[in-house]
């Protein structure tokens, strides 16, 4: 069987957008409101974690909602366009605001919530398309496809950052940039992206394979009842992996959160954390498609199980560094491709428990085990570095270390099955 790429690549501009703004937003909102809140108030570390883990708490219950809306419009129209249109335009829409709202922390709560609102408007319905116009066997690579998308979507993001580091121009220069990147992607899903001519690709593709006794219906990670139902051994392999994903994002979204204070307070030097960020964005893209296709010769779940020793590792490497050095490059090299092997396996795991329409469902599954540990851990984590507790930033790679043994964990509790693709 063999992909349609041309398709992929095309609904991963929806990633790339989702990716360039997320990347921005969680690098500049922290520094925003340390700007803002020290000397005014004594714990500002959490009180920023707080800021940054409400806005995802809110998500929570947003996106199983818009994933249902999605999937009722899917059926109705045949289209997700809609709501990805009116979400990437409201993003950016109001990110352009939120460098003059930095001043008033209400002005700039209010920005936050709007553009918390306008992404996850269009995150499910974009993510979405994928299993839409892709068959169960190919996901896999598709999805690694989807994530090489976000990848560029990433390193866009911290050049922009990095570019405006360097030209020490007001923070407005990349603001501007990640919003102009997303209106270019905005313009490719519009011009290029046809639902209905996209699926008819993959159901000529499918009575293609079906004729030449090709199972069209197997499933690369878990094994599917076919009216949908799970039994006792689905669901708790269903909920061990969820908590993987939930681990992973308590230990990844604490780092992608406090990376700039880290970079100031503990490498002394902010542009540092972005070169270092941008390494482990170049090793998330180098494998991405290496980890999809280990994952088909050795199974999901031990592609995971791989990503996330690799990055517990290089995090305890990593917490013994208090001041930048160059050995930190190969470390987070590493941690980026051991995400890699995480994220281009978590998604289509999960949706592979789903029968046909209820794509968009399992996506909110999915994102709400992403998005209660993305509403916890900032909470949590700006705690640990508040005066209150331990001081210090200094926590935060032994923190994320701590969730990804969790996260590994999990996936050892998985069932195995002898002739599946568990194992």
């Amino acid at each position: 069987m063999k992909l349609r790429l041309k398709n992929t690549v095309i609904i991963g501009f929806a990633f790339l957008s989702i990716m360039v703004l997320w990347q921005a937003y969680n690098w500049l909102v922290p520094l925003y409101l340390d700007e803002y809140l020290r000397g005014v108030f004594n714990g500002n570390e959490f009180l920023i974690g707080l800021v940054m883990g409400l806005d995802n708490l809110f998500a929570v219950f947003m996106i199983p909602v818009i994933g249902k809306i999605s999937d009722r419009q899917k059926a109705q129209t045949g289209s997700r366009m809609k709501l990805i249109t009116v979400g990437i335009m409201l993003a950016g829409a109001a990110f352009i605001c939120l460098p003059l709202a930095k001043g008033n922390i209400f002005a700039m709560i209010a920005v936050l919530f709007v553009i918390l609102v306008a992404m996850n408007i269009y995150r499910a319905p974009a993510v979405s398309l994928m299993p839409d116009i892709t068959p169960k066997p190919l996901r896999s690579k598709a999805n690694a496809v989807i994530n090489i998308m976000g990848g560029i979507g990433t390193a866009i993001g911290y050049i922009l950052l990095l570019a405006g580091g360097v030209l020490n121009v007001d923070s407005s220069f990349t603001v501007w940039g990640v919003v102009l990147v997303m209106f270019v992607c905005l313009a490719v899903l519009m011009y290029k992206v046809d639902e209905r001519q996209f699926e008819a690709d993959m159901n000529a593709d499918l009575a293609l394979y079906k004729k030449m006794g090709i199972d069209v219906n197997a499933d690369d990670e878990m094994l599917s009842c076919s009216d949908g139902a799970l039994g006792k051994k689905e669901k708790k392999s269903l909920i061990l992996v969820l908590l993987s994903v939930f681990f992973y994002y308590m230990a990844t979204n604490a780092v992608e959160t406090f990376m700039s204070l880290y970079s100031d307070q503990v490498l002394h030097n902010t542009n540092a954390g972005l070169i270092l960020f941008g390494v482990l964005a170049g090793g998330s893209f180098i494998f991405l498609y290496p980890s999809a296709v280990f994952a088909q010769k050795h199974g999901f779940r031990n592609a995971m199980l791989l990503g996330a020793c690799l990055m517990a590792g290089s995090n305890i490497f990593i917490a013994f560094f208090t001041a930048f050095s160059w050995l930190l490059l190969p470390a987070f090299f590493v941690t980026g491709a051991g995400m890699a092997f995480m994220i281009s396996n978590m998604y289509p795991l999960v949706v592979g428990f789903c029968k046909k329409g209820e794509f968009a469902r399992y996506t909110g599954f999915y994102y709400t085990a992403t998005m209660i540990a993305q509403a916890v851990t900032p909470v949590l984590a700006g705690l640990l570095f508040s005066d209150w507790l331990f001081g210090t930033m200094k926590v935060l790679m032994p923190y994320s270390a701590i969730f990804m043994v969790l996260s590994a964990a999990m996936l050892f509790l998985v069932p195995m099955e002898k002739k599946g693709t568990l194992q």
